[in-house]
């Protein structure tokens, strides 16, 4: 897919990971509609992207509610697309599973697994009217491990994740729309690399280093560009232990 001049929902996009992939995007050609919650830090984050590319949106979303998620797609029709799906929106709250009350640990699980599978069914629709199009999902390696985890709802969610892309792939791929997802270890993002520099220096030294933000957007972009990417996961385990950060 040439992505010029297309339109590319990234959710999550006002900081982190989710801005490096916009950006990215963005220096691709594409137009991106940037979706967070908070309208300050998107609003800031779209000067930055659109230096590199197109003039970018912002629509202000908490993606826990279907109807802010309709209004993101809804908005993206508005401006000619969708073409382009990035589900990198993710976390979960500070109490986790069993300790967080029900209603709690389920907004986890509406971040990170429904909330991707209901905007890539949101945006199948006007995809196949434009021609086709691509979803790329971040996953995390916390759904392929099989040890404790801190948050098992967001563990859980990461896994459906990755099975939904999978499962899906025929069905999306009837209506030219190709759904994919990255699953990424540990992303040097500057928390995690303060937390990974903390780390006692035996431990730091059987630890897979924290992987570049640009090498997962570089994934994200492969995945959107390549026509042959439908029901693909692209794990990406981060550099041999002993390592700063991965290249």
């Amino acid at each position: 897919m040439d992505i010029t001049d297309r339109l590319a929902i990234v959710t999550g996009a006002a900081s982190g990971l989710g801005e490096v992939i916009a950006t990215h995007l963005a220096g691709a050609g594409a137009r991106v509609l940037l979706v967070d919650t908070d309208r300050d830090l998107a609003e800031q984050a779209r000067e930055r992207v659109a230096a590199h590319g197109p003039d970018c949106a912002v629509v202000v979303a908490d993606l826990v509610r279907a109807e802010d998620r309709a209004a993101a797609v809804a908005r993206a029709v508005e401006l000619g697309g969708p073409h382009v799906l990035i589900n990198n929106a993710g976390g979960w709250g500070l109490t986790q599973f069993p300790d967080a009350a029900p209603e709690q640990w389920q907004q986890a699980l509406e971040l990170n697994l429904v909330a991707p599978m209901d905007l890539t069914q949101r945006c199948l629709t006007p995809m196949r009217e434009l021609g086709g199009g691509a979803v790329v999902s971040i996953a995390s390696s916390a759904g392929r491990e099989t040890g404790p985890y801190g948050s098992p709802e967001y563990g859980a969610a990461k896994a459906g994740l990755i099975r939904f892309t999978t499962a899906v792939a025929g069905t999306a791929g009837d209506r030219s729309v190709r759904v994919s997802c990255v699953v990424p270890n540990w992303i040097g993002l500057p928390r995690a690399l303060e937390e990974f520099a903390a780390l006692p220096q035996e431990v730091r030294a059987v630890t897979p280093a924290p992987i570049r933000p640009a090498v997962v957007a570089d994934a994200v972009i492969a995945c959107v560009t390549d026509d042959t990417a439908s029901g693909r996961v692209v794990v990406l385990e981060g550099a041999p232990p002993g390592s700063m950060a991965a290249e």
